[in-house]
């Protein structure tokens, strides 16, 4: 009978979002070691190397993020895009730990050279994200074109993260809610057409 292993995959995932929200980019399999109180064995029995466990760390804090789609809520299409926009201080300032997490790896740089047991995760991680937008900008403009989808992330995901970017992983104040709605709702109602305004 194959030995029982002392700890589960989201346990061990678990204490390198904590890593990563102590060290940041610098946690090491030995910070998480160091978090279970377990030898080193016990990560690469479920993960072959740093990389593969924090890439995986970070993935599930991916879509843990992309969870809080169904929190939407509103018909409208502009404050649909807004009420999207929003959830990036919301998830940053209610998950800290995880919202650090994301900041690990840039999915185009990451994709360069995966961890090749990640890969078929990894190609498809983005999708529930381009859905999203892609249903806000048909919601918002019927035809999608590609400057509509371009409008729709720049309002909902774009501007929302370059605002709290600077502040992930720590305190993310209240009252940035009400700019990054105001400027995500600008950006929602800007005419889809080049050189015009809305």
């Amino acid at each position: 009978m194959a030995k029982r292993a002392l700890y589960s995959r989201d346990e061990i995932l678990d204490a390198a979002v904590l890593a990563v929200h102590e060290h940041g980019h610098a946690a090491t399999v030995a910070d998480v070691t160091k978090l279970l109180k377990a030898p080193s064995g016990s990560i690469y029995h479920r993960f072959p190397s740093r990389q593969s466990l924090f890439v995986s760390a970070w993935m599930r804090c991916v879509r843990q993020f992309q969870n809080t789609f169904a929190d939407i809520g509103t018909e409208d299409p502009v404050e649909a895009i807004v009420a999207t926009g929003l959830q990036i201080p919301r998830f940053c300032r209610d998950h800290p730990a995880e919202a650090r997490t994301l900041t690990l790896f840039r999915y185009q740089v990451l994709m360069a050279d995966p961890p090749a047991e990640l890969v078929p995760e990894l190609e498809v991680l983005n999708a529930p994200v381009a859905e999203h937008i892609a249903a806000l900008a048909r919601s918002r403009y019927g035809r999608i074109t590609q400057r509509r989808l371009e409008l729709v992330a720049l309002a909902c995901r774009d501007t929302p993260y370059g605002i709290v970017r600077g502040l992930i992983g720590g305190p993310i104040p209240t009252w940035l809610d009400e700019p990054i709605a105001a400027a995500s709702r600008a950006i929602a109602l800007l005419n889809d057409k080049p050189g015009q305004s809305g």
